[in-house]
């Protein structure tokens, strides 16, 4: 079995192979350990650039309006406390990557005591102001505090950390003993992801800049101490007109493509669908 030979992502020596090239970016994949990623071209300015209020409104890789999805977010909240249930008692939550809060606010509905940090402000002050939340605007590289949590919940975020190595050394020092981590995370080896090729919805950099399989995503958590507890598939909706959105940046153009993408969401866009979800999966870790 492979296994993460190198203490640093960023700075790995390993032989690489390119597999391909997506919007200019990359996507090697290391010959030892099996870490398949890209590298982002400004760091510094990365969480600004990529999370900005685009992200959220503007569709692409990100959403047409993410607000008309709270309701389906609260709900995944909500799944997630219950699959935890089996594992644990409700005590204090870090949600990496809050946006508005939504998902957050459904962990808090079912006992949890919820914190969480969020890169794009406008979101972070949302989830504050409105749901009264306690969100703070950063990135989880940046995040420092002296409170310790009993889960740090991860919903489709452990593919956009820019350093994995960093972030996965604070989740530890972040976590009482016997802390849980929960990873909600797409499988690059899945059969949706093979069929399509290139042209998978989840190669999207720079908002996603690793990938994983069951294997490598396990193994880089065993490097830093976790054990794998528990894992699924989630259950999952999804608004058409996201998923529209989606289709209309992955895939490639061909004869009345806006057309009919425009006619389908004009017909049936306000409507949420449940996702088959093949290529998607949730993880339980335990610090050891």
């Amino acid at each position: 079995m492979n296994v993460k030979i190198c203490k640093s992502f960023l700075n790995c020596t390993e032989e690489k192979t390119l597999l391909l090239i997506k919007k200019g970016y990359p996507i090697k994949e290391c010959k030892k350990c099996g870490h398949r990623f890209t590298q982002i071209k400004d760091v510094d300015n990365h969480l600004n650039e990529v999370y900005s209020d685009k992200y959220f409104f503007q569709g692409k890789d990100g959403y047409p309006d993410y607000m008309k999805e709270k309701d389906l977010l609260y709900k995944s909240g909500i799944n997630y406390a219950n699959i935890l249930s089996k594992y644990t008692q409700p005590g204090e939550v870090l949600d990496v990557g809050s946006a508005a809060g939504f998902i957050l606010k459904g962990l808090e509905k079912s006992g949890w005591r919820c914190h969480g940090i969020e890169p794009n402000d406008t979101m972070a002050t949302y989830g504050r102001d409105e749901l009264k939340l306690d969100i703070q605007t950063c990135g989880l590289e940046n995040y420092q505090s002296e409170k310790k949590f009993d889960l740090v919940n991860m919903i489709q975020v452990i593919g956009s950390l820019y350093d994995l190595d960093k972030s996965l050394l604070i989740i530890s020092n972040l976590l009482n003993k016997n802390g849980l981590v929960m990873v909600e995370s797409w499988d690059m080896n899945s059969l949706a992801a093979r069929i399509m090729g290139k042209y998978w919805h989840e190669y999207c950099p720079p908002s996603v800049i690793t990938w994983f399989s069951d294997k490598t995503l396990v193994q880089v958590f065993n490097f830093y101490g976790f054990e794998l507890v528990g894992k699924g598939h989630p259950s999952k909706k999804i608004n058409i007109n996201h998923g529209l959105s989606l289709i209309d940046e992955s895939f490639p153009k061909f004869i009345f493509k806006k057309s009919i993408l425009n006619f389908f969401s004009r017909i049936v866009g306000k409507y949420n669908i449940s996702y088959p979800t093949v290529d998607l999966k949730w993880y339980l870790f335990k610090k050891l």
